[in-house]
């Protein structure tokens, strides 16, 4: 104690430090139970800024103390009951209505613990639907983003992009409890990999000892309701992490009632050598399967990766130039634009439309599967769909390699890179290689041609040593720019000795 929760919400935190309490007093006489349960509750920090939340926790509180017989509803309390009035007193002081985010914490002891399960509500969402939403998004974010602390220094470091509140409250978490005290804290465990969090892991790192990390990917068993990944994070204040130990992909027979998590729940060591090299010290996690197998590859894939140059890089054995390799999105916005594309029938003639349902894995192999290309395609097929374009915006007029932008997690793979025809438009569900004049140069010199020089350059990038490095560094089922930019692109020979090595 002190026991702090700066986004109580309904009370469940504080609720199930009671139950938890009440089991553990079982050796106690009642008078020492009384007094204990007195030091809980005046040693609790609760907060929340809805008044509801404030009134429903205190309620919530008073009726779990009272089913366990430890206040009296009725009268003035007695030996082993406290009154009711005395309780609602102390609920009163210890539970608060406040702006733990931009006001003052109220307390004068700083906490040694704090567990908190806070909203995962971005910042352009907390007013929508509201007339005066979007003028009310903007006072918060400037208030937020003007908020110091007493020393005048700004109180949130990591406040940038697309800002979600969790990050908020883990960083104003941070500063609130003492040196050496705890956290636990739900989060989604996009934390764990998203570009936006970069600057938050590094206050976890580096100005503090991030303990653990407890990961449930599929988590409706353990969280119903929940629509994302949880992540049941663990830090102590103070100091910087040498090492932190992911548990994961975690699954609910891997909970223990007494010891958290089974013995044999998965886990990876993360020493800070090694992950400073893997991140370049963004601190990342990366994402591992729970099969041995498959985890003893991924350490192999993102090893023998991490210190190679990136595709976006520039002087990389396939750009050799200062001009470097872009990643743009389709040229064609399928809501936008979605009058303008139709079904592809046996009899249509026009420029074929490549969206992400067009790349097609077949026996290993990654190709282009639509009807303008493949007559025996079946009608009805979801390669007809949406397959015609009747717009404006004409075909570049050169082959170009390109990935699906948006892929499902079940998937065999993760990268799926093909060589699309001239003569074709790109939907914004497909990414695609801008190269440098130089780089198409050098492919048709080396190869023959152009296009048997992209054939090349597409099959190095479905190697199956980088499928499994963009698995694990993942941060959503999307495969943006900056993931492609920021791909390994080690030489040719080297891809294949350690796919050699990773197929044994």
């Amino acid at each position: 104690l002190p026991f702090a929760d700066p986004a109580v919400g309904g009370g469940v935190v504080p609720s199930r430090a009671i139950r938890i309490h009440i089991l553990r007093s079982g050796g106690s006489s009642p008078s020492e139970i009384r007094a204990d349960t007195l030091r809980l509750l005046r040693g609790m920090q609760m907060s929340d800024s809805s008044e509801i939340a404030v009134a429903c926790t205190r309620r919530r509180l008073l009726l779990v103390l009272a089913r366990a017989g430890l206040v009296d509803l009725c009268g003035d309390g007695d030996e082993v009951r406290i009154g009711r009035s005395e309780a609602e007193l102390i609920l009163e002081s210890s539970i608060r209505c406040l702006d733990s985010l931009r006001g003052d914490w109220p307390w004068t002891e700083a906490p040694r613990l704090l567990v908190s399960r806070p909203p995962w509500l971005r910042i352009k969402d907390r007013f929508r639907g509201h007339p005066e939403g979007s003028e009310m998004r903007k006072r918060l974010s400037r208030s937020l983003r003007g908020t110091t602390e007493s020393d005048g220094s700004p109180r949130f470091a990591a406040l940038r992009g697309n800002v979600n509140l969790y990050r908020l409250f883990l960083e104003r978490s941070m500063k609130l409890v003492r040196e050496g005290g705890r956290i636990r804290m739900i989060v989604p465990d996009a934390l764990l990999r998203e570009k936006s969090s970069v600057a938050l892991r590094k206050l976890m790192v580096e100005s503090n000892q991030w303990v653990s990390s407890w990961s449930f990917p599929e988590p409706q068993r353990v969280f119903p309701g929940a629509s994302q990944g949880v992540l049941v994070i663990g830090l102590t204040i103070g100091g910087s992490t040498e090492m932190m130990t992911s548990f994961g992909p975690l699954e609910v027979q891997d909970l223990s009632v007494s010891t958290g998590l089974d013995s044999k729940a998965p886990f990876l060591e993360m020493e800070r050598g090694p992950w400073s090299v893997w991140t370049d010290m963004a601190w990342a996690v990366p994402r591992m399967p729970r099969e041995p197998y498959m985890r003893n590859a991924v350490l192999k894939a993102i090893d023998d990766l991490a210190d190679q140059p990136r595709l976006g890089e520039e002087g990389n054995w396939l750009n050799p130039t200062d001009k470097p390799i872009r990643v743009r999105v389709g040229e064609i916005d399928q809501t936008n634009w979605s009058s303008d594309i139709g079904n592809w029938n046996t009899d249509s003639r026009g420029v074929p439309f490549i969206r992400g349902a067009h790349f097609c894995l077949e026996d290993g192999e990654i190709s282009i599967s639509h009807p303008a290309y493949d007559v025996e395609i079946d009608e009805g097929s979801i390669e007809r769909s949406q397959a015609l374009w009747k717009g404006p915006i004409e075909p570049r007029g050169i082959s170009r390699v390109a990935c699906q932008a948006i892929v499902n997690a079940q998937k065999e793979r993760r990268l799926r890179w093909a060589v699309v025809a001239p003569d074709c438009v790109l939907g914004n569900s497909v990414n695609f290689l801008q190269l440098p004049e130089a780089v198409l140069d050098s492919l048709a010199v080396e190869h023959g041609s152009v296009d048997d020089g992209l054939l090349f350059v597409a099959a190095q990038l479905n190697s199956e040593a980088l499928d499994l490095w963009s698995r694990a560094w993942a941060a959503n089922n999307n495969v943006n720019n900056y993931e492609i930019e920021s791909l390994p692109l080690p030489p040719p020979s080297t891809e294949g000795a350690l796919n050699y090595a990773l197929r044994q």
